[in-house]
């Protein structure tokens, strides 16, 4: 008859060895996360609720990703958008890629300034167009 008692317990010790090593790494993720990420106001277009979000939360100047969140009055997402970035009112435009079919679409821009800037969003939905405005100072954080 063979001992296995040492199998398992070499088992056991590298079960607890992977267990700490992930509890170890969501602390550390946890710990690196912004404390304020900042929250603009949603904006409504013709019945689509438009809100952005910036990778990294924090803009400093240089390269930053924007998201461009567009849902339908009813939650669902806003899928059949034609969307295009800049910042301010001058220079061309951007289009955005869209996420799949789940009214997200996104961009990095060059942020100079980000106390001035303002992001530009321009929306087309067949015919119909606008341009919305979202202020990168804007104040209001979320914790």
């Amino acid at each position: 008859m063979r001992n296995t008692d040492g199998v398992w317990a070499g088992v056991i010790r590298r079960k607890f060895l992977m267990l700490g090593a992930v509890a170890a790494l969501v602390f550390l993720l946890a710990a690196c996360s912004s404390d304020e990420v900042p929250v603009w106001p949603s904006q409504t277009w013709k019945g689509v609720q438009v809100a952005i979000e910036s990778r990294p939360t924090h803009i400093t100047a240089g390269m930053t990703e924007f998201l461009v969140l567009a849902n339908v009055g009813s939650g669902g997402p806003a899928h059949d958008l034609m969307v295009s970035l800049r910042i301010g009112d001058e220079g061309r435009w951007i289009q955005a890629i869209q996420d799949g079919h789940v009214g997200v679409y996104r961009r990095a821009l060059v942020v100079t300034d980000p106390k001035t800037d303002v992001l530009a969003v321009y929306l087309r939905k067949g015919s119909e167009e606008t341009v919305l405005h979202f202020p990168l100072s804007y104040s209001e954080k979320k914790p």
